[in-house]
């Protein structure tokens, strides 16, 4: 039908409900729904979900995600330059992943064809995703076919995609473009992409169930005795004996049709056991994993004569795990697990009444789990006090330290999430736990967060939200997390410039506290004793020898000191750092910088700000005026210290 002929239907359908017999009957039915979700013509773009629930709907359809990548990835080489985009969306329309390109793309924005755009008809009315997850059929819609004005500018063909195992739908596979690149052949493509992520699906879950009958056959010996129902992800009964369907009836559930436990396919995996407790409480199970990815569970059917007080078990075994030995292996395995014993606290040094009012608010903040933010500058001991406020906090997991500036943009989500096997070209063979993951139970230590990318931030915000790890191309799960960060940057001048967002600061900062830098300390004594026991317990240092160390602008505050007593440890003979050896070591600085021999050892207090000024300047490479503004003093102090006349 003519594009002409079309908006004429169309307008008089807007104006008197009137239906042409011209317009496609596929057409007619999803403006009739149109109307009836009250969806007006002028409606300029598609609603647009928040950040979060984008990254949870994206998190929640993992599989359907990955089966459709390599499409996905070739549509960007095919349609880079075809004026066109390939669209995947969840079964509610919600667009979670786009390719192709990229001038479309952007295009798309306009109306929200991006990701977090809703196509549904009840959200922006007539359009290819809306009508195919109406119709669960293939549908192209072009120009003024569209229902909304301002779509009206698009042609689009989408296909439904389904649960190969049970035709669940599952989402929409969806070529657009500009109307002018219209295309009779883009819902054929549309219907070979479907099909070909349909084919992926059902060949993973084909390998999930070969793994699940090689798990159960490999270890079935050790339930010789017992009843047993093998289940896969979706909550299908795989194998279940006769005996073993009766005592699921036993137990007041009904196996006749569908099986009483496919509800299980709409739970988080790490929710099986309390939902499967509840369903069988004489039952034990024992969750078959691959990778991080949940792939169903082995029921053990128990009679009713075991003890009353004994508990239903619950144990998880990986593709190389190893069950316990069948006499223990139900009574070991409803204990607890154990987690590992928490790292001892490093001693942090609080003799300045002003850092041992921090160490206490820390104590206090740790022990309630409130996340806690650590300013200060480089070397001032920032992480030795998030290790303290760890073991303040006395979890029994262990202790996470993340560099934010190191992690990169591109693997930013398999680093802090994880992934499950396979989930992207180059992942590791077995899928990895995640650093968050790893420090589930314990304290997870956010280092130079000032300079975490921007990518990065989003992700940190959303687990934030609900602290839900959500493995790439695994199952989410909750975490229980302890959160420190530190900075060295100045977070107001970078919220400014746009470089980091406001509302994850005001997460971080529940107690913001700021070490002071070691200049401005009076433990500099206690502090320089604890560096040396670490450095070299059987070396001692002397007061005058601190005394000598002390006036020191210590630039790089507690990290330069522990540096200059690693390497006056070097140069002792007698077990003591004494005056002799910081003279020596400063004179062999001073005579690095300016090629002159060592200043005599008078100990005045002159010769002791002279060295001073030399250890900065070589510290500077030689830059007087970096010198001066470090000290605060002026150029011809500096000068004057050099022994240099004023240039």
């Amino acid at each position: 039908m003519d594009q002409r002929d079309v908006r004429a239907a169309w307008q008089k359908f807007v104006e008197r409900g009137t239906l042409s017999g011209a317009v496609r009957s596929t057409v007619a039915a999803s403006w009739q729904r149109s109307r009836q979700h009250s969806v007006t013509v002028d409606r300029a773009k598609a609603p647009l979900v928040a950040e979060a629930e984008l990254f949870r709907q994206r998190a929640k359809h993992a599989a359907l995600r990955h089966a459709a990548r390599c499409a996905l990835q070739n549509s960007k080489t095919f349609l880079s330059d075809a004026g066109s985009i390939m669209i995947l969306t969840d079964p509610t329309g919600l667009i979670i992943d786009t390719q192709g390109d990229a001038r479309v793309i952007d295009a798309g924005r306009a109306v929200h064809l991006e990701h977090g755009g809703r196509w549904s008809e009840a959200d922006i009315g007539t359009n290819a995703i809306g009508a195919a997850l109406a119709d669960s059929c293939p549908v192209q819609i072009h120009g003024a076919e569209h229902f909304c004005t301002e779509v009206q500018r698009w042609t689009c063909a989408a296909v439904p995609v389904h649960d190969p195992n049970d035709g669940e739908l599952l989402g929409v596979v969806d070529i657009s473009g500009p109307a002018s690149t219209f295309n009779p052949q883009s819902l054929a493509l549309a219907v070979a992409v479907g099909h070909h992520v349909e084919s992926v699906l059902a060949q993973l879950a084909r390998q999930d169930k070969e793994q699940l009958l090689c798990d159960f056959i490999a270890k079935r010996a050790s339930w010789a005795t017992e009843e047993c129902i093998l289940l896969d992800r979706r909550g299908a009964i795989l194998h279940a004996t006769e005996r073993g369907l009766r005592a699921m009836k036993d137990n007041g559930l009904n196996t006749d049709g569908e099986a009483p436990t496919r509800f299980l396919k709409t739970v988080a995996f790490e929710d099986w056991p309390a939902k499967l407790r509840e369903l069988l409480p004489h039952a034990s199970f024992e969750l078959v994993k691959n990778g991080s990815t949940g792939v169903g569970a082995i029921v053990v059917m128990h009679a009713r004569r075991r003890a009353p007080g004994d508990r239903s078990a619950v144990t998880t075994r990986g593709r190389d795990g190893t069950p316990p030995a069948a006499p223990s292996r139900h009574a070991q395995a409803s204990q607890p697990p154990t987690k590992p014993a928490a790292a001892k606290s490093p001693g942090f040094v609080a003799e300045d009444p002003n850092v041992l009012a921090i160490v206490r608010r820390v104590e206090s903040a740790a022990a309630r789990k409130m996340p806690i933010l650590i300013r200060g500058e480089t070397g001032t001991g920032k992480e030795q006090l998030a290790r303290h406020a760890h073991a303040a906090s006395g979890r029994s997991g262990p202790f996470i330290a993340i560099n934010c500036a190191a992690l990169p943009d591109s693997l930013i989500e398999a680093e802090l999430f994880g992934y499950a096997d396979g989930a992207f070209t180059g992942a590791r063979s077995g899928g990895a736990t995640g650093l968050v993951k790893e420090a589930d139970g314990g304290t997870l230590f956010l280092d130079e967060i000032g300079d975490m990318p921007v990518a990065l931030q989003g992700v940190l915000l959303r687990l934030l939200d609900d602290w839900t790890v959500r493995p790439v191309g695994g199952s989410a799960l909750k975490v229980d997390v302890f959160l420190v960060s530190a900075t060295n940057a100045a977070l107001d001048k970078a919220i400014a410039d746009g470089r980091f967002r406001s509302d994850l600061l005001y997460r971080l900062n529940t107690l913001e506290v700021r070490l002071p830098r070691l200049r401005e300390r009076c433990d500099f004594d206690a502090i320089a004793r604890q560096l040396l026991r670490k450095i070299d317990p059987g070396c001692g240092i002397t007061a005058e020898a601190l005394a000598r160390l002390a006036p020191n602008h210590w630039q790089g505050n507690i990290r330069e000191l522990g540096n200059m007593l690693a390497r006056l440890t070097l140069g002792v003979s007698n077990g003591v750092i004494d005056e002799a050896c910081v003279d020596a070591m400063l004179g062999q600085v001073i005579g690095q910088v300016i090629g002159q021999r060592p200043p005599p050892d008078t100990g005045s207090l002159q010769d002791v700000q002279r060295a001073r000024i030399l250890m900065v300047y070589a510290e500077t490479n030689g830059n007087v005026s970096e010198t001066a503004r470090r000290l605060g003093v002026s150029r011809n102090t500096i000068y004057r210290a050099l022994g240099q006349p004023r240039p």
